[in-house]
């Protein structure tokens, strides 16, 4: 029995690591933030002409136009559940990624957006491995890979995909690139289990 997942968030990792043992508590099987809303999205950047890129220094990856795109989502969610309610009901966002690069550099891009002020509280940006333990309302992971060869790297450690996606209490929004990540059963079933819940 588990206290901290909506229903639809906690099913894909019980399923594929937990015999489907997993079970959501009363008091958090439906908890959403905003009625009508997706528990769990996946943002497509397939269609893009998003890229890949390794950081010189440190051989991290970082894929700068899926972080902009991460920023800006985040924005529009703060702006539809309402600025105030954020602020008044302390709903707080944890933005991940396996990749260091990423994260310095979807830091940065909060850090200069003079909208995030108010929020910097409530907004944890950190690698998968820094979240471990955690959770927050809402959660938004960046996967960062985009390639024709379906190569992922890091995303094999398929271990800590299952943190970072069960991190979230109320919404998990995935940004990624099906094309490339669906090489990979894991992220197919996944992006085909968000696509039936979509229906």
């Amino acid at each position: 029995m588990q206290y901290r997942m909506h229903q639809d968030i906690m099913n894909f990792p019980s399923r594929w690591f937990y015999q489907g043992k997993l079970e959501a508590a009363p008091e958090v099987q439906y908890r959403g933030i905003l009625q009508w809303d997706r528990a769990i999205e996946w943002v497509d950047t397939s269609g893009e002409t998003f890229t890949e890129d390794t950081h010189p220094d440190t051989m991290s990856r970082v894929n700068k136009e899926e972080a902009e795109l991460l920023v800006a989502k985040l924005q529009q969610y703060i702006e539809k559940i309402g600025r105030e309610r954020v602020l008044e009901e302390h709903i707080d966002f944890g933005l991940i990624s396996p990749y260091k690069a990423q994260i310095h550099y979807i830091r940065r891009l909060v850090k200069r957006n003079a909208f995030f002020k108010p929020y910097r509280k409530l907004i944890t940006v950190h690698t998968v491995d820094g979240f471990q333990g955690q959770e927050r309302d809402v959660i938004m992971i960046s996967l960062v890979r985009s390639n024709d060869a379906g190569k992922i790297g890091f995303l094999n450690d398929l271990h800590r995909m299952n943190v970072a996606i069960t991190r979230a209490r109320m919404k998990l929004i995935i940004l990624g690139d099906a094309a490339t990540l669906s090489h990979h059963p894991f992220y197919q079933k996944l992006y085909e289990y968000i696509q039936l819940l979509e229906g």
